[in-house]
């Protein structure tokens, strides 16, 4: 070992001092995608990110023109649904899944609002989301025709509208991983598809675009989370039970001086009436702080229970991630090492044969001379 390591060292001296660059190393990251690929993936995402605004902006706007609570809480809750749904769909690994789930999205968002009467979508508000909903398909549409050739978007945009219909959501925002039904389909068009995993700095940047992504979500979730409990707090009864009761109260003190001063004999029993109502604005008061406090607390509950959902999916989708990068670096090296021992192997001709054959060439033009002269000598 000791006798191979100096001539490593001996040989990089011998290269280094010739100015030669016989030896070139080179370490192997992973087949990087393509430029086609890394163009699908980038735009696929950005579109997420106008997708989930133009969203958040239509469900702003119900909410803002709407009177009744149950449709600014629907709004909001289509607001997270679609966000999710979005970001799921749009930080997968293989680009062109990633842009068909997203347009999939889209498409059944558009049909299921259109199809949808406005009693069970946002009330009179419901054309604001059918309007969203419609830009979004077409936007998906030529997104696709922009990025892919178009054989390809050809075969993207039957898809989608074969999967559409044969596979319908119930309320138009979910989003599922067509990874096998699209690689299914292309392999009945007659289409190969070989996926590259990208190199280490690709993979790395795809981690980070998910990590940003999904924590964006997650923090939009649980602030309209708040919004959507506090719309639901101040739908309780709670002021208008005690503004009621106390309106009654004061009709009812009035009365109760009326009566009193002229027929004294009354009072007992205006009295004991009052005794009764106060007596019954005290429970509802009650009962009504507990059961704000009880939704409060389920509610606290369930955002708790979607955080931790929510960051384990994170953590597992990071390990998976790193496992993957662990192994492509693994399978990489084989390949270095072969590389190295080829290239000492040619250095060790270079340097051993080159010096070999000079002295066998420059020996038979020394003998080929001395014959010569040989010769001219025995002339002479």
């Amino acid at each position: 070992m000791n006798g191979w390591m100096k001539l490593a060292a001996a040989l990089f001296a011998a290269v280094s001092f010739a100015g030669c660059s016989l030896l070139k190393v080179a370490v192997a990251t992973g087949d990087p995608l393509s430029k086609e690929q890394m163009n699908v993936r980038t735009m696929t995402r950005g579109f997420y990110y106008d997708m989930a605004g133009e969203v958040a902006r239509a469900a702003d706007s119900i909410v803002a023109a709407s009177p009744d609570v149950n449709v600014r809480v629907a709004a909001v809750r289509w607001k997270i649904r679609a966000t999710r749904a979005g970001v799921t769909a749009a930080m997968q690994g293989i680009p062109d899944v990633a842009l068909a789930d997203l347009w999939i999205l889209c498409r059944r968002m558009n049909e299921g609002f259109a199809q949808a009467p406005d009693s069970l979508l946002f009330g009179l508000q419901s054309d604001i989301a059918r309007d969203a909903a419609l830009r979004l398909d077409r936007r998906a549409g030529r997104l696709a025709r922009q990025v892919l050739p178009d054989d390809r978007y050809a075969l993207m945009e039957r898809f989608v509208t074969d999967y559409v219909r044969d596979n319908p959501a119930s309320e138009g925002d979910e989003t599922d991983n067509t990874t096998l039904a699209w690689l299914e389909y292309l392999r009945a068009a007659g289409v190969e598809q070989d996926y590259a995993t990208g190199s280490i700095a690709e993979v790395l940047a795809d981690v980070n675009d998910r990590l940003s992504g999904q924590t964006q979500q997650v923090t939009n979730s649980v602030s309209w989370s708040k919004d959507i409990f506090e719309m639901r707090l101040r739908q309780d009864s709670l002021r208008l039970q005690v503004g009621a009761q106390l309106d009654s109260l004061e009709r009812s003190f009035n009365r109760i001086v009326v009566v009193a001063e002229h027929l004294p004999e009354i009072s007992d029993k205006v009295l004991e009436e009052l005794n009764r109502q106060a007596t019954q604005l005290i429970w509802t008061m009650n009962a009504s702080v507990d059961n704000a406090f009880a939704d409060f607390d389920r509610q606290r509950g369930e955002l708790q229970q979607y955080v931790t959902r929510e960051r384990e999916a994170l953590v597992e989708q990071l390990r998976a991630t790193g496992d993957e990068l662990v192994r492509t670096t693994l399978d990489a090296v084989p390949g270095l090492v072969g590389k190295i021992l080829l290239y000492v192997v040619l250095a060790l001709a270079v340097l051993i044969g080159g010096p070999f054959a000079l002295g066998f060439w420059l020996g038979g033009v020394r003998a080929k001379a001395r014959i010569k002269n040989e010769k001219l000598k025995m002339k002479n």
